[in-house]
């Protein structure tokens, strides 16, 4: 079977214009990647984006396997995860606020980037634990991907074409950040761009809390 062939355009134009809106919406994906390019500058925060994508594809993966149905229907086992992001995310937000305040005092100091792995594992650990990552590849790409032989090699092949759509969001809302954080040569301007991204962290957190499996 020809992959492209089996494709609907109609259905394929449909999924670039629905996943570019929801891309290029603020979310908790963008407020993560924004909060550490902050700390951590635009190139190391690729592996940010990476975890994002990861999770992505993970709940992809799932749904072409049929397993995403089984997850919608057991919201209350997400809802432990979801909560279990929020706290981390919470937490990386305390983390931010308190080198902000230690900064208003005068006693900042040279911040080691965090690692590329530790970003990954973060914004993977996130996006994982936001329901609308759950809905958009788990119950939307199905849709998209359209009905009949080859379903999952189309939903596949979808998620893998939204890292083209996504990327391109989440590298300008980096490149804003690290341009944000370029002007943070005092004490207490570096403490703005703290307390910025710690808000921004505290953001995606709140974002994640209010949404749920039931939202569509």
């Amino acid at each position: 079977m020809d992959l492209l062939k089996s494709f609907d355009a109609t259905l394929v134009f449909g999924f670039i214009v629905t996943f570019m809106a929801l891309n290029f919406t603020p979310g908790p994906a963008v407020l993560k990647v924004v909060g550490d390019s902050i700390s951590n500058g635009i190139g190391r925060t690729h592996a940010s984006m990476a975890g994002v994508f990861g999770a992505n594809l993970m709940y992809a993966l799932l749904a072409a396997g049929g397993m995403s149905a089984l997850l919608l229907s057991f919201p209350v086992l997400f809802e432990t995860v979801k909560w279990i992001g929020v706290a981390y995310l919470l937490y990386l937000a305390y983390g931010s606020f308190k080198a902000a305040f230690t900064a208003s005092l005068g006693e900042a100091k040279e911040q080691k980037p965090a690692s590329a792995l530790k970003l990954f594992l973060t914004s993977f650990a996130m996006q994982g634990a936001n329901p609308k990552s759950v809905l958009s590849f788990g119950a939307m790409l199905p849709v998209f991907a359209g009905e009949g032989d080859g379903m999952a090699l189309r939903m596949m092949a979808l998620a893998l074409f939204n890292i083209a759509l996504e990327y391109p969001a989440l590298l300008f809302y980096a490149y804003l950040g690290t341009r944000a954080s370029k002007f943070a040569v005092s004490a207490r301007s570096r403490a703005a761009m703290d307390a910025f991204a710690g808000t921004a962290l505290a953001g995606a957190a709140y974002m994640i809390s209010k949404s749920t499996l039931k939202t569509q």
